[in-house]
């Protein structure tokens, strides 16, 4: 294989172009973001650790981001579509093989990857995720333990999980209810900044993928690929019963690894761990190449 390009580009995988940030040396690691509607921002710094080993490979999902906006996009309305682009990305990048590590929405999409693209992967993350949106009621249980104010609560209740008509009513909702998802809300607009910018159509998406897509049947599939789940103790949006040790659970053989002390962002609240436990684990799960 050869090494990959650093630098932020276009790659084309068929009948759209996906938008990459790719950084480091050393094996490829793609790195899937959540929402949708925002991109792979949110990631950096954070996880620019991970390059001081692996050649990581930000990508901005379809409609998200730098990416294009599939001609189709309002008629995708199962993650399939978007498991198939990460297959496309790698074939036109020229990797082999790579790591995979999808946080939220993106470690639902990389579940799917990893049943739709098995040989695609040689190891694989799934970090503060589900394999099912089938948990709303215990979500919004917990999001009431742990939310700031009573009209925070009212907005994951009645106005998160809707389909927003605007670019700028989804900004106005993700900043209302975005200090919710830390364990430590204070870090909201000091050390992390508030996401802008973001797409409707890309959360539309994302609502009507969740809607027609259910994991659970085949994620025990993904057995066949190493894979590592990561939960937060404080992650009401999935909370670790139904989410990674449910996840965990299914997939034999499967290592679980849960952040005492971050809500539904532990690479940001516990970044030295969160950062300690994937390299170590891809460490042994993807080793590195011996030194010639």
């Amino acid at each position: 294989m050869s090494q990959l390009t650093t630098g932020e580009y276009l790659v084309d995988v068929g009948d759209h172009r996906l938008q990459v940030d790719v950084i480091g040396a050393g094996p490829p690691l793609l790195v899937v973001h959540g929402g949708m509607g925002y991109g792979h921002r949110g990631f950096r710094p954070w996880l620019d650790g991970l390059a001081d080993t692996r050649t990581v490979v930000y990508v901005d999902l379809p409609g998200n981001g730098g990416s294009d906006t599939p001609a189709d996009y309002d008629d995708w309305h199962t993650v399939s579509r978007l498991s198939d682009a990460l297959h496309g990305l790698r074939v036109g990048l020229g990797v082999d093989r790579w790591s995979v590590l999808g946080h939220s929405f993106g470690g639902f999409v990389v579940q799917s990857y990893a049943i739709d693209h098995p040989d695609d992967l040689d190891a694989l993350v799934v970090s503060c995720s589900t394999s099912a949106l089938d948990h709303l009621d215990e979500s919004l249980r917990f999001a009431r333990e742990v939310c700031v104010s009573d009209e925070q609560f009212e907005s994951i209740r009645d106005a998160l999980l809707v389909p927003k008509a605007t670019d700028a009513e989804f900004d106005a909702v993700t900043a209302s209810v975005r200090s919710a998802y830390f364990a430590d809300p204070g870090l909201l607009g000091t050390d992390v900044p508030l996401p802008r910018g973001g797409s409707a159509a890309a959360f539309n998406a994302t609502l009507r993928i969740w809607a027609g897509s259910d994991l659970l049947d085949q994620v025990p599939s993904i057995a066949r690929v190493p894979t590592l789940v990561l939960g937060a103790a404080r992650d009401w949006t999935f909370p670790l019963e139904v989410g990674a040790r449910r996840t965990h659970r299914l997939i034999a053989g499967s290592t679980l690894h849960e952040f005492a002390h971050s809500g539904h962002f532990p690479y940001v609240e516990e970044n030295a761990e969160f950062l300690r436990v994937v390299s170590g684990w891809l460490a042994t799960a993807s080793p590195l190449p011996a030194a010639p």
